[in-house]
């Protein structure tokens, strides 16, 4: 949809989920990815058209996350 992640919901399932969590659906900004992991703490997350589309590229995502104090690997 590119209206962002349901974090809320995310943040549900992070509370009582001891496996890795993977978010997925929703990316339209970087933005939505810091307010993702920030917010809501999952292990990872998916995107695909947004990168696909060229609509956010890898590098300054990566670069933004960093910024941002998200964990990432370079």
């Amino acid at each position: 949809s590119r209206t962002g992640y349901d974090i809320d919901h995310i943040r549900d399932i992070r509370e009582i989920c001891s496996i890795p969590l993977i978010a997925s659906g929703g990316a339209g900004t970087a933005q939505h990815f810091v307010d993702l992991f920030q917010k809501a703490n999952p292990d990872g997350a998916l995107a695909a058209s947004v990168f696909h589309k060229q609509l956010i590229s890898i590098p300054s995502l990566k670069t933004l996350l960093n910024r941002e104090g998200v964990c990432i690997r370079m």
